[in-house]
């Protein structure tokens, strides 16, 4: 197991405890642990960014093994600050792009284990085929599935209406959360389009500098506030925020249309 340079030492704890216990919780049920994300760019940021995780499992998790890693996580909870940013989801093997699935992750926001479908999202895949991190189990470019250029564009345009729906649903909000998430609305649709031009998926860092120097004079003020804001992890939303946010990525929801010739 190789883990990211320059990471807290207690993250990779975390990390290194994963790899040691889930294998002991799951058995002959676990294929391999995999990091997506920041992590796997280079690009983690103590402040802002998500621990991205995925275990691969060879059927769904049975009641013992969901009410053990369960525990692990609570467990955890208290003794690592770093669970409070994991965003970690079990899923079957060969069943990875398959949305009839079934699923288990543990996500920040909801601080426990919770079953759920898939949403048999290709971009972990790519992400994880291109530059994933395998902290136990089969590698990981020998995991990740073959993602036709049609899926990745439909994911594409999925996350960009995800963004849309989220950021419209935070109108008036004022909390830390609807603000948190307009940046990084903005800068997650710097990066679908950098996607969309160059096939290829990067870190919100590097989809923020493309941007900056490629998208019309007239954005680059937003980008730069979703930026600086994103840093911060706090704070409170203003309408010209959100407004910014909405059309922002209404534009890039029009560009990606336009590349991939889907208008009309």
């Amino acid at each position: 197991m190789s883990l990211p340079k320059n990471i807290p030492k207690d993250l990779s704890d975390l990390l290194q405890a994963m790899a040691t216990d889930f294998p002991a919780i799951l058995r002959e049920n676990l294929v391999g642990i995999y990091l997506w994300g920041s992590l796997t760019y280079n690009a983690f940021n103590v402040t802002c960014s998500d621990v991205d995780c995925v275990g691969v499992t060879r059927r769904d998790l049975d009641d013992r093994e969901f009410s053990e890693l369960d525990q692990w996580f609570k467990n955890k909870k208290e003794q690592n600050r770093w669970v409070e940013r994991i965003d970690m989801r079990f899923v079957i093997e060969d069943e990875f792009l398959d949305k009839a699935s079934r699923c288990c992750g543990f996500y920040h926001y909801n601080e426990k284990l919770v079953r759920h479908g898939s949403d048999g999202n290709p971009i972990i895949w790519i992400n994880i085929a291109q530059s994933g991190i395998t902290l136990w189990g089969k590698g990981a470019k020998l995991i990740a599935p073959y993602v036709s250029d049609q899926c990745f564009d439909d994911a594409l345009l999925l996350e960009l209406e995800y963004l849309k729906e989220n950021v419209a649903s935070n109108a008036g909000d004022r909390s830390d959360k609807a603000f948190i998430y307009n940046a990084y609305a903005v800068l997650t649709a710097c990066r679908i389009l950098y996607s969309v031009h160059h096939r290829v998926l990067v870190s919100k860092d590097q989809g923020y500098r493309w941007a900056m120097e490629t998208v019309p004079p007239v954005w680059q003020a937003v980008i730069r506030s979703a930026k600086d804001n994103r840093l911060k992890n706090a704070g409170s939303t203003t309408p010209q925020l959100e407004q910014d946010a909405m059309h922002f990525v209404d534009y890039v929801s029009g560009e990606v249309n336009r590349i991939l010739g889907r208008i009309g």
